[in-house]
């Protein structure tokens, strides 16, 4: 059986708030809840608009690991009733261990 994904790389879901920030990565604009990721890109839904094509900064507490901060491009966007889910193409992303 064939799939139709044609994702770059596996998914991993998640569910995880997901600090989403100005472009710089220093003030937090909006909060989004993390539905899957991956090595090169995320989906997360929110409430706040994000046009496809808009660079976006994130940061995601990994309990464990420390911190995730990510910087991408909207990908796609698909409304759902309350929220919209979003698709992230990594541009960079940094993890900060714990210290």
């Amino acid at each position: 059986m064939e799939s139709n994904d044609k994702r770059k790389a596996p998914r991993a879901r998640h569910d995880s708030v997901l600090e989403i920030c100005d472009d710089a990565g220093r003030v937090i604009l909006s909060v989004g809840r993390l539905v899957d990721v991956s090595s090169s890109g995320a989906c997360f839904s929110s409430t706040a608009e994000f046009p496809v094509g808009q660079k976006v900064a994130a940061r995601l507490r990994l309990l464990k690991e420390g911190l995730l901060e990510i910087h991408g491009r909207v990908v796609w966007a698909r409304k759902k009733a309350n929220a919209t889910l979003y698709g992230v193409a990594f541009e960079t992303a940094k993890q900060t261990p714990i210290e």
